[in-house]
């Protein structure tokens, strides 16, 4: 007779949300918005992508959310930052994941053409940089048992 399978399910929330700070549009409170999201849903983990300008505003969502969640992870800048941390609550947390896009760019984008609209300040076309391509990310690696992160491991190749 073999091992006997043990089946393990589990509830993860996904949430997305976007920040207020220069992004240029007009939405809800991110803080807010994430306490009516989780105190309304089921789950044993959940995991935050905070699609936001500014790092101020993703470090204070961290800590505002450090003993809901058990992931939180920024987007947006495409720079990713070396702040991985796990808080005392066992929440997971970087400032900025990065990008997957070409590596000789700024930000994606063609060198010459940013520059150019950066000197002239006048609207330029868009245009995605060829060449070799980056990849950056984080594997943030949960406990089985407590559903809280023991190691965060970034990726940068």
């Amino acid at each position: 007779m073999g091992m006997p399978i043990l089946i393990v399910t589990l509830a993860i929330l996904v949430i997305n949300l976007i920040g207020r700070v220069q992004t240029g549009v007009s939405c809800d409170c991110p803080f807010t918005t994430a306490e009516k999201i989780l105190n309304k849903e089921n789950y044993d983990i959940a995991i935050v992508d905070f699609h936001a300008e500014a790092t101020a505003e993703k470090i204070a969502l961290g800590y505002y959310l450090k003993d809901k969640v058990n992931v939180l992870y920024g987007t947006h800048t495409h720079v990713q930052t070396s702040d991985e941390k796990i808080f005392d609550t066992g929440m997971g947390y970087i400032t900025d994941l990065g990008m997957t896009g070409p590596k000789e760019s700024v930000l994606g984008m063609k060198v010459e053409i940013a520059i150019k609209r950066f000197v002239t300040q006048i609207p330029e076309k868009y245009a995605v940089a060829e060449g070799e391509y980056i990849f950056n990310g984080a594997i943030f690696d949960i406990d089985d048992r407590t559903n809280k992160v023991n190691e965060i491991i970034r990726i940068n190749m």
